[in-house]
């Protein structure tokens, strides 16, 4: 580049020095004397050869200058290019906000009591443009059942987050013990390796028994214990489909009436396994412990003693209101959250 400046630049003054010599070279000052005949012929003769060698120069410096036709053509393409190269992004970008996420959901009758365009699940397709699979089941809990084996997959007829579980790495086949439930539908119809989010939801009804936290002296994913049902879960849906991730949802606050009184809630209440903090506290510990998403609903959802008219429409169930404040709160933490790390009342659906 810095050689054809040099060669312009020669040619520029070339030129400029031709011209000044064919318009000066016929004026000579008057001395008296004439040139004589001789002399005219020389100059015209050099006249005629820097008339040549200044032809040259023109057609060697057009070479270094493109033509406006050249220029237009050069700046269309450059225009045409940039304009593709925007569209392909533009379309790319299109594309990834587009995408629908996949979300199942396993859970109790918070996610279950309501199927239709009110419902926890419906909310969420809508504020995440996703497809939620509600597996959810009424009046069931995270843990097992004594009695209940935990490995006893052909003739499985626990309806637990265990169960559930086993049937979405293939363990178990719904057909056994599913039947007459809408999650029973649902689950039939999942793809599993599709599932962005896996939302665990569970803790009522372990509270409401009196199920224990985790099991003295097990093996801490015995699923025979709240905890240990978590972890389970968590290691079976990780080790068959490590690309997905994991949400704990605590439960949430309840309060118990009696002739139309409410005489006591669950910070106080205790069936046997403690109050329900303790059951939120040991979700709470588990989804730190196991690095997943989290929400504690329980202290920082919005639901509690001062807001349960709003939000609680018998002491325990969701009212609409309160499943909208729910369905939020799962929407923002799983396009927000960071696992490990408690989410709540941090609400950008």
């Amino acid at each position: 580049m810095k050689n054809i400046k040099k060669s312009v630049r020669f040619f520029v003054v070339a030129i400029a020095l031709a011209s000044y010599l064919l318009s000066g070279c016929g004026h000579v000052k008057d001395s008296g004397a004439s040139l004589s005949e001789s002399t005219a012929q020389d100059y015209e003769e050099q006249i005629r050869q820097l008339q040549k060698e200044n032809e040259k120069l023109k057609e060697e410096l057009a070479k270094y200058i493109p033509s406006s036709e050249e220029v237009e053509t050069s700046e269309e393409m450059a225009t045409e290019q940039a304009s593709a190269s925007e569209e392909a992004v533009s379309d790319n970008t299109v594309a990834e906000e587009t995408k629908r996420k996949q979300v199942v959901v396993f859970g109790d009758s918070i996610w279950d009591s309501s199927r239709d365009e009110t419902g926890i699940a419906a909310l969420l397709s809508s504020y995440m443009n996703a497809d939620v699979y509600n597996c959810a089941i009424g009046g069931t809990r995270a843990s097992l059942k004594d009695g209940e084996s935990p490995d006893n997959y052909e003739n499985w007829d626990s309806t637990s987050l265990s169960g559930m579980v086993n049937v979405a790495t293939g363990k178990v086949d719904p057909e056994i013990f599913l039947e007459g439930y809408p999650a029973g539908g649902v689950i039939r119809n999942i793809d599993f390796s599709k599932t962005d989010y896996f939302v665990i939801a569970y803790g009522l009804n372990d509270y409401f028994s009196g199920a224990i936290l985790n099991v003295e002296g097990g093996r801490e994913w015995d699923a025979h214990g709240y905890g240990g049902a978590l972890r389970y879960a968590i290691d079976e849906l990780r080790g068959k489909f490590p690309d997905s991730q994991i949400l704990l949802i605590s439960p949430t606050y309840c309060q118990f009436w009696k002739d139309g009184v409410m005489y006591t809630d669950s910070n106080m209440k205790d069936f046997g396994g403690g109050p329900l903090t303790i059951y939120a506290n040991v979700c709470r510990n588990v989804a730190e412990n196991e690095n997943t998403l989290y929400i504690d609903a329980y202290s920082k959802m919005g639901i509690n003693i001062y807001s349960a008219e709003e939000y609680l429409e018998d002491g325990i169930h969701l009212t609409a209101a309160g499943r909208e404040l729910y369905a939020k709160a799962v929407s923002s933490c799983l396009k927000y959250g960071t696992p490990g790390v408690v989410s709540g009342n941090s609400i950008y659906y």
